[in-house]
């Protein structure tokens, strides 16, 4: 597979497997417009029955100068379907990759070890893109690991939005 494809899907299967972690369903949007994965939840309670949705972005190798977070360039377009409040909350995520794929993923008796980490940030509150630009860079901050805990706050926070019937 070629380097930039593998690093991609391992991306997002590494983000699947934190919601699979937490509990949560997982689905792959088809066509990918925008959003890389659904997450969701079956709960018996209408109001506590909601999703996220995750643009997976990768960088490769060790990222020394990021002290309080990584830039991302996104296209305008891509920076749109991201922004804002939406119904489906939507939140963009960075996965730290190791240079060589062969790297990705230790594995013994005891355990399966997914390298280096996720990173996550919301644009509900960026301001739209200004007229005339290409493309927008976002601040992902080094703060927002992504980790079950996250992911459940995320599911949270959809909750306390829903309208009460």
């Amino acid at each position: 597979m070629e380097h930039n494809n593998h690093q991609g899907w391992y991306g997002e299967t590494f983000v699947a497997a934190i919601a699979a972690a937490a509990g949560f369903q997982v689905a792959v949007p088809y066509p990918d417009i925008g959003k890389d994965l659904l997450l969701g939840r079956d709960h018996e309670e209408p109001e506590l029955d909601v999703q996220i949705a995750l643009q997976v972005k990768t960088r490769r190798g060790d990222i020394t100068d990021a002290d309080t977070g990584f830039k991302v360039t996104l296209s305008v377009a891509q920076f749109k379907r991201l922004r804002g409040k939406r119904q489906v909350p939507v939140y963009l995520v960075v996965v730290l990759v190791p240079t060589d794929p062969a790297d990705y993923i230790r594995t013994d008796e005891n355990a399966l070890v997914l390298r280096r980490c996720a990173y996550w940030v919301s644009l509900e509150h960026h301001v739209p893109a200004q007229a005339g630009r290409e493309s927008v860079t976002v601040t992902v901050p080094r703060d927002n690991l992504l980790t079950v805990d996250a992911l459940h706050e995320f599911f949270a926070r959809a909750c306390e939005e829903v309208p009460a019937p």
